[in-house]
């Protein structure tokens, strides 16, 4: 699974009190449905999350999901924060190892992606990846296999070998073929999807190719590297 893009250092207790006191103001100014309301109930749950108060942080979710279901269809909820509260519990749960319990919420969230952004958005395809990863936790190898190849060819042929999740899937293929101890296949994708990365500046990359590139040049032994 990807990993989460929340700082999970705990907060103090006066950090978490000015989160309770921002959601109390956002409900009275917005009311409890209000996208603003809703984003600021995430912000706690995950405060909640970072402090080890899981129970608090699912109740949290479960009351401002609710509560964005029951929000009038006139008004229509915002698709980005109710994936925001999917987002954060599919990611408890996960954490929690509740794979059941994930695995549906990350269809959701998956859904929710493609019908907002189209299958072949960034967000997308990584909502496709985080579900292969449960899904191979649940052992349901053969729909994460899937999964996983569905999201790595759509990322080569819309996103480019350059973009980032282009990257990220492509070393996850490399690892997962060693694992089977395919290492002609593993070296293929190195050599086709991410030798390019030997001749960049790490300082030039974003971090998720930077660190792909040290793990791939430490492998092969390369230091050359080509100035921005």
């Amino acid at each position: 699974m990807s990993p989460p893009e929340y700082d999970l250092s705990p907060l103090d207790a006066a950090e978490i009190y000015e989160l309770m006191a921002a959601l109390i103001s956002h409900t009275d100014l917005f009311g409890p449905d209000d996208p603003q309301t809703l984003s600021a109930a995430n912000r706690l749950a995950i405060a909640f999350w970072r402090s080890g108060e899981i129970d608090q942080a699912i109740g949290l979710l479960d009351q401002a999901m609710d509560r964005a279901l029951d929000r009038p269809s006139s008004r229509g909820l915002e698709h980005p924060i109710q994936i925001d509260l999917l987002s954060t519990m599919v990611k408890i749960m996960f954490e929690q190892h509740y794979f059941e319990q994930a695995g549906a919420i990350q269809r959701e969230v998956l859904e929710l992606h493609v019908r907002h952004s189209g299958a072949d958005h960034p967000r997308s395809i990584e909502a496709k990846v985080d579900l292969a990863a449960i899904l191979f936790e649940l052992g349901q190898d053969k729909e994460a296999a899937r999964h996983e190849e569905e999201a790595f060819e759509s990322a080569r042929k819309n996103l480019g070998k350059t973009h980032p999740v282009t990257g990220v899937l492509a070393w996850n293929r490399v690892v997962s073929y060693e694992r089977r101890g395919d290492l002609e296949s593993a070296r293929n994708v190195i050599v086709n999807e991410l030798a390019w990365l030997l001749t960049e500046d790490p300082a030039c990359l974003e971090p998720e190719l930077s660190a792909i590139r040290a793990l791939l040049s430490k492998r092969l032994n390369w230091n050359a590297a080509a100035a921005c």
